[in-house]
């Protein structure tokens, strides 16, 4: 089970920085990368459809996470993070998010952060770390486009969803 963990975490690794370096290389290599795309210091919220993998116990869960930041400079942000977990035997799971989000590139967000798993019926309260990509495309004044992240804790997930936000 260890060996089948560490292949699709191996995969999953891979998969994300070639998919990154690939964006980036577009993006520097863009003539209208040079223009300013920064982004204006502002609330924006995100909305983002998620389905998780935990590779321990071999099976997947669909969630809803939404981001509330607010960013102080063009490059970085603070805010918090929501994740309603839909969790096999119709039980929810809620898990609530401390985020720091870096925006290096137009294209590319990196939110970071600790998580809290509320205690229910089934678990305890559980702090894990929090790593999410969020590549960006605009459409008009919204930004949709893929998400992947992982959740390493007490239980390690991996996810991965499409996400839409908009800033105010």
């Amino acid at each position: 089970m260890l060996k089948q963990m560490t292949k699709q975490l191996f995969f999953f690794i891979v998969a994300f920085l070639g998919g990154t370096t690939m964006l980036i290389s577009q993006e520097l290599h863009n003539p209208a990368s040079e223009h300013n795309t920064e982004k204006e210091p502002g609330l924006e919220l995100v909305v983002s459809g998620l389905l998780m993998y935990s590779p321990e116990h071999s099976h997947s869960d669909f969630a809803t996470e939404i981001h509330l930041t607010y960013w102080t400079t063009h490059t970085w942000a603070f805010g918090i993070g929501y994740t309603m977990l839909f969790e096999e035997d119709k039980r929810i799971g809620h898990e609530v998010a401390a985020l720091v989000s870096h925006k290096r590139w137009s294209f590319l967000t990196i939110n970071f952060g600790p998580s809290f798993s509320l205690p229910n019926a089934h678990k305890n309260t559980e702090l894990s770390g929090y790593l999410e990509s969020e590549f960006a495309f605009k459409i008009g004044s919204l930004h949709a486009g893929p998400t992947l992240g992982i959740l390493a804790g007490k239980e390690f997930r991996v996810f991965g969803g499409l996400h839409l936000s908009y800033e105010f």
